[in-house]
């Protein structure tokens, strides 16, 4: 065996802190590399050693090969480990670590170009293992445009398109019409150059109900193939998953031997070294099932496989690559597997808004194994209180993984788990988890990969205000509080003082980015003199309060106690805004709320609350009552299109001056890896205010749409 004693981690965020701490268990030395974003990310700070790299743009950085090799030659790293995404999958990479005399904890080159690439993995399986059954499609070397759509109209509607070198759902487009396949090769190419380095496409029949599940396997380098059970992936949004769980509740003894063996099987024939996941679409209904891909790399979703084994898949993986024999070691041999595990991806994303990607800084987090006691639970992640969400990378926040005896179980703790989490100041797909969870479907574990379409209705009901009801009462006494705080003149007069009473105060809202509240207010004071403000209110839909006009009855009682919620400061970003917990009594029912409020310039400003009974961030945008109505009213005749969040242009759609109609593209842009299009709202004239590759902030001038005079 080779010993390892330091290992570079060619990888950012939460798999970099994975792949640290059972290097630090075991006495290894660790490198971090990172880019101008990650200056000072937990992970660097938890390295032995930190180098930079490069810019924010992963091309410059965490894609560059040549200064990755050279930073683990500089800090004289003796074996380097790719992490997933980015270069885990590239096979020229590996020969370059190899060739540098350092050894590559992966698979070997060979094993990456026989089965990572999509369209080699079905060319491998036909030559070399055709007992396992694939998708029909089309794979072959012609990637023009006009001969992939002749093979995709060959395959009967629906078919996919997907990135050959990729996974993580980029580069994918479900195609279900003649009339749209053109378009979505471009972009699904576009999107996999990008990403991957690579446009070339493979294209196959589409199932429009079925389960993915995939198979755990590992190798050494003495022909040994090992399988470590299943793992169902098929809760998903954009070919992307949500939620990982094991054993699936769509395998049976049977089917688990069959696709075992088969994932086996291929281990075996590639001669497979290390971590790797055979993936399978399974058909419940005829208990059929296709493979779809080896990815030739240790997966997102590899704690829940660790959580019913015992194992350290990391440990496995640094053992293989020091050349341990696997069977004589005999630690897969009988492994014991026990209860049930799930895995949720936390993202930095907004559901409710076709999950659009959110970026910002994380004002608090604690999870919730680092506050009451929550018996199999696990958190992996990169993220700390201060930590940015920024636009260059994935949107995943953070892995969270519980283990218990059954599935029932399982989901029961997942949903006290998110619920006591407290992720503040982000937009997070925190609630939707939450629904799922609680979603009888998923419950029954009867569902396939359309069941956030399926379930739509249950997972995003229609907004009423009193789901946010105690949300916004405690956003109210924030900002009053914080007012009250900052009060100047007469502070030795009682706040809201008057000797008649005039009328309700009030405060407007905007909840979730959705529908405009209005809180009216009556202030009571402190009647016992103990620290103790008392409140009636009521809180409606702006749409139904009668302009200037007291609603007759404020029926909510409210009794506010003192609370430390800090100052607003200047900081490098501009302000800080104060954050805290704050208790306070609502209709007789004592509650707290983690809050933090994120300054966006004077009157404008988001307030992020935590509820702790609901269990999930509200977000709050205070709605500036000294702005002009009329500069509120959107003008019919010219359009503005600003940017959500930050972003990178990627291609001008519309140049200057072109005449578009409605719903026709005007730009594309980037954010996370996730490409938008802007759509016209009507139709007009174009002017452009951007160039492609530019990067833009949040709020900026994309273009406008005149009307045609």
């Amino acid at each position: 065996m080779a010993p390892i004693y330091k290992v570079l981690i060619a990888n950012r965020g939460e798999i970099a802190c994975r792949v640290m701490r059972t290097c630090k268990r075991l006495g290894i030395a660790t490198v971090a590399v990172y880019s101008d974003s990650d200056e000072n990310a937990p992970f660097v700070k938890m390295a032995d050693e930190a180098y930079y790299i490069g810019s924010s743009i992963a091309a410059e950085s965490y894609l560059n090969a040549e200064k990755i090799i050279a930073v683990a030659k500089r800090s004289n790293a003796d074996a380097l480990h790719p992490g997933y995404g980015f270069l885990s999958e590239n096979a020229d990479f590996a020969d370059k670590v190899i060739s540098a005399g350092i050894n590559f904890i992966g698979p070997r080159p060979d094993n990456i170009r026989a089965i990572g690439d999509k369209i080699a993995a079905k060319v491998f399986i036909k030559e070399h293992a055709n007992s396992i059954p694939l998708i029909p499609g089309y794979n072959g070397q012609d990637q023009s445009i006009t001969r992939l759509e002749h093979e995709a109209k060959k395959i009967e509607f629906p078919v996919l398109l997907k990135a050959s070198a990729g996974g993580g759902g980029k580069g994918m487009r479900a195609v279900y019409e003649t009339s749209k396949l053109r378009e979505e090769i471009e972009a699904a190419q576009g999107e996999s150059l990008r990403a991957f380095g690579s446009d070339k496409l493979l294209i196959e029949k589409y199932f429009e109900s079925i389960r993915h599940v995939e198979i755990q396997i590992f190798g050494d380098k003495y022909g040994n193939v090992y399988h470590i059970n299943e793992r169902d992936c098929s809760i998903q949004r954009r070919h992307q998953k949500v939620v990982e769980e094991t054993p699936s509740p769509a395998v049976d003894t049977k089917l688990r031997t069959a696709m075992t063996n088969a994932a086996v099987e291929l281990g075996r024939k590639l001669g497979y070294e290390g971590a790797g996941t055979a993936e399978f679409i399974l058909d419940e209904k005829t208990k059929k099932f296709y493979f779809l891909e080896l990815n030739t790399r240790l997966q997102v979703e590899h704690p829940i496989t660790e959580a019913i084994s015992g194992l350290d898949l990391v440990e496995l993986q640094l053992l293989v690559a020091q050349g341990a024999n696997l069977k004589e070691l005999g630690i897969l041999d009988n492994i014991k597997f026990q209860g049930h595990a799930i895995e949720v991806r936390l993202c930095a994303e907004d559901p409710d808004h076709d999950f659009g990607p959110r970026t910002g800084v994380i004002q608090k987090w604690s999870p919730a194994d680092s506050g009451a006691f929550i018996p199999g639970v696990r958190f992996d992640t990169g993220v700390e209180d201060g930590s940015e969400i920024s636009i260059f990378y994935d949107s995943m926040v953070a892995k969270v993984i519980v283990h218990a005896p059954t599935r029932e179980e399982a989901v029961r703790r997942m949903i006290a788990v998110l619920s006591r989490t407290v992720i503040v100041g982000v937009t997070t797909n925190q609630k939707f988890l939450i629904s799922i969870m609680n979603n009888p479907r998923f419950q029954s574990g009867t569902f396939d990969t359309n069941f956030i379409v399926q379930e739509k209705e249950r997972l995003f009901p229609t907004y009423n205000v009193l789901y946010s009801k105690n949300s916004i009462i405690a956003a109210f006494l924030f900002d009053w509080t914080i007012r009250r705080s900052q009060q100047v003149h007469l502070k030795s007069i009682q706040t809201s003082w008057r000797n008649i009473k005039w009328r309700n105060k009030r405060m407007n809202f905007m909840v979730n980015h959705g529908p405009e509240i209005q809180i009216q207010y009556d202030y009571l004071g402190d009647p016992q003199h103990d620290k103790r403000h008392v409140f009636q209110a009521k809180v409606l839909i702006k749409e139904d309060a009668t302009q200037g006009e007291d609603e007759q009855e404020l029926p909510i009682s409210v009794v506010l106690f003192e609370n430390d919620l800090g100052k607003e400061v200047a900081g490098p970003r501009g302000i800080q805004g104060c954050r805290g917990l704050l208790r306070c009594t609502i209709d007789g029912s004592q509650q707290h709320f983690y809050i933090a409020e994120d300054v966006k310039d004077v009157n404008e400003k988001s307030i992020f609350v935590h509820d702790f009974v609901c269990g999930h961030q509200v977000e709050l945008i205070k709605v500036d009552r000294l702005k002009s109505k009329s500069a509120a009213v959107e003008d019919d005749r010219v359009t503005p299109y600003t940017s959500s969040m930050p972003c990178r242009i990627l291609k001008l759609l519309a140049p200057s001056g072109s005449i578009v109609k409605k719903n026709m593209p005007l730009l594309s842009i980037e954010s996370m890896k996730t490409e938008v299009k802007i759509l016209s709202r009507h139709d007009g004239v174009v002017t452009m205010r951007v160039e492609e590759n530019q990067l833009v902030d949040a709020r900026v001038l994309l273009c406008s749409v005149d009307e045609v005079k």
